[in-house]
């Protein structure tokens, strides 16, 4: 592991809350300036006092307006190699993506340079609905309310779809899985581009990924980045599910023990990276040189949303195993800390138990979630940015709103670790060296190791392991394709010639076959090689029935066809504990996931459809009204837990399987349409 050259960080860009350059965000950090402010209608689509209720776990109801959003930012679509006009239709995911992608290539020199013809481009985002494919989608439940309506009361009541101005429409808006590929296309990247999910672990995730291209000889320069860019209303009702955020009159603080939770935020950023050896025979201007990055997952744990130790002790090791580094060495660790309890303080017992022994001198520790909030994918390009500042600037700024400060079980990581005032660069050696902590659902962790730049240290080129010979050997196998349950009924329909074409099953419509104009005529006799059913052994996955309903089909279904390919490979869940097996899952957004909108926004919809048709009922008639459209759109229930909100996380697919089976690998999903799947063959060689 030893003999891997340094990666160089020679370019950086950002756009966070309150900060569209990196000047300004460095100001704002000195300047220990809270940047958190309460959601507005832009955000949320409608007046957020609509969604607002002060109890935890109200149904279509989140309980915290508070957010690190993007203000005022006017994207410029020139300048890029797509259509100016196309760039401007497209959500904030992709404006967002593009804008960091070219400041750092920029900053590095190397925009619309010919070297970008070996660069490719690794992105993480979430798998989730956006502003704009909202919009698209809004029609459609709003539609389905539409018809129910008239249907109750014999008379037309237009209902209103989505009430933001933006330019979205189904023609012209690109979805969540794309924005690598529109980075690579308008920068003209020519090397490997995709996106992926590893939760809030997903920055430190593409960065690895990407050094992993670098080393490999299958590229001279790459673009590692992420960006938080999910509608704004659904990141909160999702959270407030979960009872991860603080609620309004609470605060929200990382590494204080008063903290009662997280505040969300949005956000994108990139660096731009390159072997040592090559970015100083180019003249590039080194800002720090990554040592080495660990990931794991937890493996088996107390639940998929609980954070555990182990796992991240696991990253720790496995970022040092990569650098002649000594964890002692590190002057400094920007910390994962959201605010939330648990997370903090298990953070914190993880950071004692390795990097503080008998006689040795613990790293200060800081957040820079207190300033802006949890940039949720793109949280570790944030950590990344600052701590490359703050070594250039040989300053860290504090860590705000702490009062109450945290302290580890044992002691050794509290107050005097926790970094309150803007402090000069606590210095151990030579050279400044910091590590980077990310986190994420699903037992996801990362640890990446940053040094600053000695300009007296020389780099000698280190050999790129030969692609060609890195030969992946094929041990197991499983399918569930169609009606094809199996590799044996899958053979024979090879074998026989047999096609499995069909109209889609009327209930995979979810009630829009009924729709009379909504509906597009292509898709009255939709045929396709469609899944109707499958079986699940809820017990051998540890699902309980009622999640197992609300769960979307992805994460079961794959769970099922990993499970019995591990099997046909020989391994078993009970031989296999704590084993180092990444888990690699190709993945597209499940649309599905609009009914929740769809059902959301008819809580400003109804009110507005019997305002605008002159009608009048009581408060009580209209609130039954409401419910009875929303559970047409989508049946969300009052007793819903955690666990069932785990089915509309993308990386959860890949976790569920590394949770049953105890794996400590990696375990993530890639997104390039229909390249995923060898996208994931690749990474996993």
């Amino acid at each position: 592991m030893l003999n891997k050259e340094k990666i160089a960080v020679i370019g950086m860009g950002a756009l966070f809350p309150g900060s569209e350059t990196l000047e300004q965000f460095w100001e704002n950090l000195m300047g220990n300036k809270d940047l958190v402010s309460n959601a507005r209608f832009e955000d949320f689509g409608a007046d957020p006092a609509l969604f607002f209720h002060e109890e935890k776990g109200k149904l279509d109801h989140c309980y915290a307006l508070r957010g690190g959003f993007i203000r005022d930012f006017k994207f410029d679509p020139t300048g890029y190699q797509l259509d100016a006009d196309l760039l401007n239709r497209q959500d904030h995911l992709f404006k967002w993506s593009l804008y960091v992608a070219k400041a750092a290539l920029q900053a590095g020199g190397y925009y619309r340079n010919p070297a970008l013809d070996r660069c490719g481009v690794i992105l993480g985002n979430l798998s989730f609905p956006t502003r704009y494919s909202r919009q698209v989608l809004s029609p459609l439940y709003a539609g389905m309310a539409e018809e129910v309506m008239e249907t109750l009361s014999g008379e037309s009541i237009p209902v209103q779809a989505s009430r933001t101005t933006y330019p979205a429409d189904l023609e012209h808006t690109l979805l969540s899985n794309a924005p690598a590929a529109l980075i690579a296309q308008a920068l003209g990247l020519r090397g490997a581009h995709y996106s992926l999910d590893a939760a809030c672990a997903s920055s430190l995730y593409a960065v690895k990924l990407a050094c992993d291209e670098l080393h490999a000889g299958k590229a001279d320069m790459m673009l590692a980045g992420a960006v938080s860019a999910a509608d704004p209303l659904f990141i909160h009702m999702g959270f407030s599910y979960f009872h991860a955020y603080a609620r309004q009159n609470e605060m929200s603080a990382p590494m204080d023990i008063r903290s009662g939770g997280l505040t969300s935020a949005e956000g994108a950023g990139m660096i731009v990276l390159k072997r040592l050896s090559d970015a100083l025979r180019d003249g590039d201007q080194v800002l720090a040189t990554i040592e080495g990055v660990g990931l794991s997952n937890d493996g088996k744990g107390k639940f998929l949303l609980s954070p555990n130790p182990k796992g991240q002790k696991l990253a720790f090791e496995r970022a040092y195993s990569q650098t002649k580094l000594q964890p002692e060495a590190l002057d400094y660790l920007e910390c994962h800390a959201t605010g939330t309890p648990l997370g903090d303080k298990t953070e914190f017992n993880s950071i004692a138990d390795f990097f503080v022994s008998e006689g040795l001198q613990a790293p200060l520790v800081g957040s820079v979630k207190s300033n802006m909030g949890h940039l949720l994918t793109a949280a570790g390009m944030a950590g990344i940015i600052k701590v490359i500042l703050s070594m250039q600037h040989r300053v860290i700024p504090a860590t705000i709103k702490v009062g109450a400060p945290l302290r580890s079980d044992n002691g050794q990581i509290g107050p005097d670790q926790i970094i309150t005032n803007n402090r000069p660069w606590p210095l151990k050696g030579k050279t400044p060296h910091a590590g980077i902590n990310a986190f994420g659902f699903g037992g996801t962790n990362a640890h990446l190791i940053l040094s600053a730049f000695d300009t007296q240290e020389t780099a000698l080129p280190a050999t790129p392991a030969p692609v060609t010979e890195q030969r992946l050997a094929i041990t197991g196998m499983d399918i569930h394709f169609g009606d094809c349950s199996d590799l044996e009924t899958f053979y024979l329909s090879l074998f026989s010639g047999k096609q499995h074409f069909r109209s889609l099953p009327p209930e995979r419509w979810k009630g829009l076959e009924n729709l009379k104009s909504y509906l597009p005529a292509f898709a009255k006799d939709l045929k396709g090689a469609w899944l109707e059913s499958y079986e699940l052994d809820l017990l051998r996955f540890k699902i309980q029935p009622k999640e197992a309903e609300r769960l979307t089909r992805q994460q079961t279904l794959i769970l099922k066809v990993a499970y019995r390919a591990l099997q046909d490979a020989g391994m078993q869940a009970e031989s296999s504990a704590s084993a180092n097996v990444a888990v690699i899952t190709a993945m597209e957004s499940e649309l599905e996931i609009h009914h929740r909108m769809g059902r959301w926004d008819l809580s400003w919809q109804v009110n507005r459809a019997l305002e605008n048709a002159g009608l009048k009922l009581s408060e009580a008639r209209e609130a039954i009204l409401a419910g009875a459209l929303k559970d047409a759109i989508f049946q969300a229930f009052e007793d819903h837990s955690p666990s069932e909100h785990t089915g509309f996380i993308g990386n959860i697919i890949s976790s569920r399987i590394a949770a049953l089976m105890d794996f400590t690998g990696p375990a993530f999903t890639v997104s390039s349409n229909e390249n995923a799947v060898y996208k994931a063959l690749e990474i996993a060689r």
